[in-house]
């Protein structure tokens, strides 16, 4: 039984609580949108793992550990030229594609000068060791 008072119907209200959608289709109640952040995140994560399968744990993780490198360095770079990815991202076509190559090549000449250290290093001790 429902209960009406001046014409006010709570059980009507509750059922016919209308579910507001934009035109691009996206739920709007609360609930929808827990519901589609949490398939978003299962869809990532799952996304995620079928790469590392595909490519084997330490490989992945070594390329994880890669490029992080090359956005630190970056980060330094960017850093020691005065710029941030935002001024970056405000320069015309031209300057930034050059910009963009320069800050390429340095990156890449960073990573072989660590590697070679590492490797020598890495010689030396061996060496060292009595290790051919």
């Amino acid at each position: 039984m429902s209960m009406s008072v001046s014409g006010f119907n709570a059980a009507s209200l509750v059922s016919s609580t209308p579910t507001l959608a934009t035109s691009s289709g996206q739920p709007q109640t609360p609930a929808e949108k827990a519901k589609a952040a949490a398939d978003a995140a299962k869809a990532a994560q799952q996304q995620l793992l079928d790469e590392v399968k595909r490519k084997g744990l330490y490989a992945w993780a070594q390329e994880q550990k890669f490029e992080a490198l090359k956005a630190k360095i970056r980060a330094q770079i960017l850093q020691e030229k005065g710029l941030t990815e935002e001024g970056l991202a405000g320069m015309d076509q031209t300057s930034r594609t050059s910009m963009e190559t320069a800050i390429q090549e340095e990156i890449t000449r960073r990573i072989k000068d660590v590697m070679k250290t590492e490797l020598e290093g890495k010689a030396h001790a061996d060496a060292k060791a009595g290790k051919p």
